[in-house]
């Protein structure tokens, strides 16, 4: 809540008169020369409730001050703004701050570990899985390049084996089939030798 101008801060300390049967707590006060801080615990027992009713609600009231006349060094305050933190509130409330300290903040606690948890083994197994994937394509390059080396060399003897079997075809298909066979045409290595058929 804030609040600006002299009248309407008293109009605000009014309420808060009315609403606390017993003064504030002041826990602690910073003030810089400008800013004052005050940390303190309001005691909110309205006179319309019977008087065990009463709330402590921690709150931080922080004033704004500006000098009244730069020759008199006195300051005014001429902005007041209070804060409350939703904790605060529901710590004062008897029923709300028990379920809220052992059912709300248990159960928040274990959900915040357990989605901590799994987001831990998630990136775990994320990083896993890239290592594995970086194994595996290792793994291929690696088996590519030897199988490239190995293709190249099948090539080769494939190569020799053909020009090899080519010269022993023409090596054993020479006049060593004439001198058996008188009848049989001369083959000239590289000609082809057509027979005719009865």
């Amino acid at each position: 809540m804030s609040t600006e101008g002299v009248m309407n801060i008293q109009y605000v300390y009014t309420v808060w008169q009315a609403m606390n049967r017993t003064e504030s707590t002041i826990n602690n006060i910073v003030f810089d020369g400008h800013t004052a801080v005050i940390h303190l615990t309001q005691n909110i027992s309205p006179s319309i409730f019977p008087s065990f009713v009463n709330l402590q609600v921690p709150s931080i009231t922080t004033l704004y001050f500006k000098e009244t006349d730069p020759e008199s060094g006195l300051l005014k305050i001429y902005r007041q703004e209070d804060s409350w933190t939703l904790e605060g509130l529901l710590q004062s409330v008897p029923l709300l701050s028990f379920w809220y300290d052992h059912v709300l903040r248990l159960i928040m606690g274990k959900l915040v570990t357990t989605t901590g948890d799994l987001l831990d083994a998630a990136i775990q197994q994320a990083e896993k899985m890239t290592l594995r994937g970086q194994e595996i394509q290792r793994f291929g390059r690696d088996l590519a390049i030897e199988n490239i080396d190995k293709l190249d060399d099948y090539k080769m003897d494939m190569h020799e084996n053909y020009i090899r079997g080519i010269k022993n075809w023409r090596d054993s298909c020479s006049y060593e089939e004439y001198d058996e066979n008188p009848y049989m045409p001369i083959k000239e290595p590289g000609q082809l030798v057509v027979e005719e058929i009865d």
